[in-house]
């Protein structure tokens, strides 16, 4: 069985927006075009039933390192690429096409929860993300 974070990488494997690139797990490097998923802190259980069963979230942060620099196109591509990966995953989510996430569990809903943002840079590349939620229910 796949870990969340291994299932939520194979996912957004298939985003068309992605270039060609490494995609990492909880690393990036520092050269343009690379991706990562990584884990970030937080209550996982939403709602707990009776019978064990529950609703749940993965937050996660999806990252790039892009070319960056003073040229106003370039920075407005890579906007616009975070912009189009949020308008997938909720095209996504409203499909039903939801990462396979095991046997117990079932994927409900997976969003950006805002815009992708400059996390840190240098004068040629800039690392950018956006963090992300993964809705899910877990049987008991």
């Amino acid at each position: 069985m796949e870990s969340l974070i291994d299932s939520v990488r194979t996912f957004l494997l298939g985003c068309p927006y992605l270039k060609d690139g490494v995609f990492n797990v909880d690393y990036l490097g520092g050269n343009p075009t690379e991706y990562t998923v990584d884990t970030i802190p937080a209550d996982n259980i939403i709602k707990q039933y009776v019978d064990g069963s529950s609703v749940r979230q993965f937050v996660f942060a999806f990252g790039s390192v892009e070319l960056y620099g003073s040229d106003v196109d370039n920075n407005l591509a890579n906007s616009t690429f975070y912009e189009d990966f949020a308008a997938w995953m909720d095209e996504k989510s409203r499909n039903r096409e939801l990462p396979n996430i095991g046997a117990d569990k079932s994927a409900i809903e997976i969003k950006a929860q805002g815009a992708g943002y400059v996390v840190e840079n240098t004068e040629n590349a800039a690392r950018y993300q956006v963090q992300c939620r993964l809705i899910y229910t877990q049987k008991g």
